[in-house]
């Protein structure tokens, strides 16, 4: 079923190790981006929530953030960088010192944390399984949501577009209707202008049948049109079909119906099917646009 690409999911769920609460989002994107939000003491599992989307995603910009309450401890230690710490200070002194700085200007506690590498984190993680299964839990309960929105979006888009191809349909019908009749318009214009000769009728008639000929096999579109109704019928099936994601392969046959209406448009000097021209390419212009945010 068709998917749109802007949606929203939410999932949590409580555990021994705490409140792992996960969020995901998506706007359009020709391709595929994902970005991943963990806390960091969970930072190891951001290749791996990566995997989980892009198997089930695909295509759009996914942002997927997730934030835990943990109950008693965390899997993160913090150990101060004490070496770093007293060069710092150390180098602090000495220019206090050489600028002849109050004692108010020295160092402090909170200046001293603030410095890069002051703080160093170190993972402690006894059981990664039962950190990733909660993260994983709370990823599927999102994901539920989300593709509900996914689905609910989708259904108007899969409306307007299906109206559009009945459109295409008739016109292109159209179009094979009148196609033909440039040819018979051709022979009686033909025919006028033989008269002005002084040629025998066995000659006319020659001369006639064989610009005729030439003209007719020159404007066929025909095969363009059978190629158009084939290229349609095509789009239909992937529209309806059970298929997560349709939508790059609905914009490769929607190059091929450009294909087969440009030929058409450039063979033909119908003045009604210049007319249907025109509005199938309008329309495959809209259904192109409306194609950008289906997953």
């Amino acid at each position: 079923m068709l998917r749109s690409m802007t949606a929203y999911g939410r999932g949590a769920i409580e555990t021994a190790l705490g409140r792992f609460t996960a969020e995901i989002q998506s706007v359009n994107r020709k391709h595929l981006e994902i970005n991943v939000l963990l806390p960091k003491e969970l930072m190891r599992f951001d290749a791996e929530i990566k995997k989980w989307i892009s198997a089930r995603i695909g295509r759009g910009q996914i942002t997927v953030k997730f934030s835990v309450v943990f109950n008693q401890t965390t899997p993160l230690n913090v150990v101060a960088n004490l070496p770093l710490a007293l060069k710092i200070q150390k180098a602090a002194e000495d220019l206090a010192f050489t600028l002849k700085l109050p004692v108010t200007h020295e160092l402090t506690l909170k200046m001293l944390a603030e410095q890069p590498s002051i703080l160093l984190f170190d993972e402690q993680m006894d059981d990664e399984e039962l950190y990733r299964e909660a993260l994983s839990t709370a990823f599927e309960k999102a994901m539920q949501s989300f593709v509900e929105m996914k689905l609910h979006g989708g259904c108007p888009i899969f409306i307007d577009i299906s109206q559009g191809l009945e459109t295409l349909h008739q016109d292109i019908e159209q179009i094979a209707y009148y196609a033909p009749q440039a040819t018979k318009r051709y022979r009686e214009k033909l025919a006028e202008r033989l008269k002005e000769f002084s040629i025998g009728p066995r000659e006319d008639e020659e001369r006639l049948l064989r610009e005729i000929g030439i003209y007719a096999e020159r404007i066929d579109i025909s095969e363009e049109i059978t190629l158009f109704q084939a290229h349609l019928k095509q789009f239909k099936d992937v529209l309806s079909s059970q298929k997560e994601a349709v939508a790059k392969k609905l914009e490769f046959i929607l190059q091929e119906l450009n294909r087969e209406i440009n030929t058409i448009g450039a063979k033909s000097s119908e003045l009604e099917v210049s007319r249907r021209v025109v509005e199938i390419k309008s329309l495959l212009e809209r259904i192109r646009e409306i194609i950008q945010n289906v997953e």
